[in-house]
């Protein structure tokens, strides 16, 4: 848990699903004020202050990027025991936690069908 009652705290991380991922990618930077910090060939990523990330996901056929619109992600201490407990409460997942080189992260879908993330970064990170 981020607080003691809460599972998930304040978004740490935006992504945006878009066709056009170089065209935003100029866009959001001009907005952003801010250089990519990293990019690979289905997205661009903005750091910010605070620990924050701003990315921009390529639209795919993955129900997690099937379709341009924003999403965010909240931090979790524990994203095995943080899931568990998102579908103990009978939210929808629709992958499986993803274990990437610095993170990992997973998805779900709200009660309106809104796709939201959660991710586990290690400690200090």
């Amino acid at each position: 848990m981020t607080q003691k009652g809460r599972l998930l705290g304040w978004p740490t991380w935006i992504g945006v699903v878009v066709e056009d991922l170089d065209g935003q990618g100029r866009f959001w930077s001009e907005l952003l004020g801010v250089s990519e910090s990293e990019r690979g060939s289905d997205y661009i990523q903005f750091d910010l202050p605070g620990g924050r990330t701003f990315e921009l996901l390529r639209r795919s056929s993955d129900p997690e990027y099937d379709r341009p619109r924003f999403q965010v992600g909240f931090a979790v201490d524990d994203i095995q025991r943080a899931r568990d407990e998102l579908i103990a409460r009978g939210v929808e997942p629709i992958a499986e936690i993803v274990e990437g080189d610095d993170s990992s992260w997973a998805y779900f879908r709200d009660a309106e069908g809104n796709v939201f993330e959660i991710t586990q970064r290690p400690s200090g990170s």
